[in-house]
């Protein structure tokens, strides 16, 4: 690989890390196909492979080693591989927390609340999104921990919910808790499952029924917060 080049793309990435999202557009030159993705991270090794983290999610490899990089503007970089595959990437800064220090707990699930993103709904009901990025730096095995739970407990296995994301809770007009994945690339939620039944309750074991308390917890000040809407009959 040509040292200047790769070094290049060593800058570029450096350049990158500035911002926390970013819009990748692929052209494939095999086949002329074009893709695109989101990614919140973008790595690049010492073989100039490519990275793209998806936040929560599974991340999306380069096809090729990186051999050439052009700016096409302070936060727009075009980088070539060797497979000839031209990855388009566009950088800008969500609303989302800085992980280079914890803000939140996972103990303490209220402290995560991203409030640019929760709100009440049309029925006055709490919408409650995390950003999961006040918990700070976490490590790989945090974060497969976290990536696990979205996955079994939240309905994000598919291919399709593979996405930058978070967690968001919503209660509904019964009362119930709902809880599902937030794609932080749509800014909608994209799944949907019921997460506080209380007539189970007896059920859980004590480290699950804790986890759902604390939930509770969390929608009782976010309620206070929103303001929301309580009918009147």
């Amino acid at each position: 690989m040509n040292t200047a080049i790769n070094t290049n793309a060593i800058a570029a990435v450096a350049l990158l890390s500035n911002y926390n999202f970013f819009t990748v557009n692929a052209e494939n030159a095999k086949d002329g196909k074009p893709s695109s993705f989101c990614a919140t991270g973008i790595n690049i090794d010492k073989h100039g492979y490519m990275t793209f983290e998806r936040q929560f999610s599974q991340p999306c490899y380069s096809f090729g080693a990186v051999v050439d990089v052009a700016a096409t503007d302070e936060d727009k970089f075009s980088f070539l591989t060797t497979a000839g595959t031209v990855y388009n990437v566009e950088a800008t800064n969500k609303a989302l927390a800085d992980r280079s220090t914890a803000s939140g707990s996972a103990d303490d699930p209220a402290s995560l609340i991203d409030w640019s993103r929760s709100h009440t709904d049309e029925a006055g009901k709490a919408f409650v999104v995390l950003d999961l990025r006040k918990l700070g730096n976490i490590t790989p095995i945090v974060s497969r921990r976290i990536q696990h739970f979205m996955n079994v407990y939240m309905g994000g296995y598919a291919d399709r919910y593979q996405v930058c994301r978070t967690i968001y809770f919503h209660k509904a007009a019964d009362g119930k808790i709902y809880g599902g994945i937030y794609s932080l690339e749509t800014e909608q939620p994209v799944t949907k499952v019921l997460y506080c039944p209380t007539e189970l309750d007896w059920l859980d074991n004590p480290e699950d029924q804790t986890a759902k308390d604390k939930v509770r917890q969390m929608m009782k000040e976010a309620v206070e917060k929103l303001g929301e809407v309580i009918p009147q009959f």
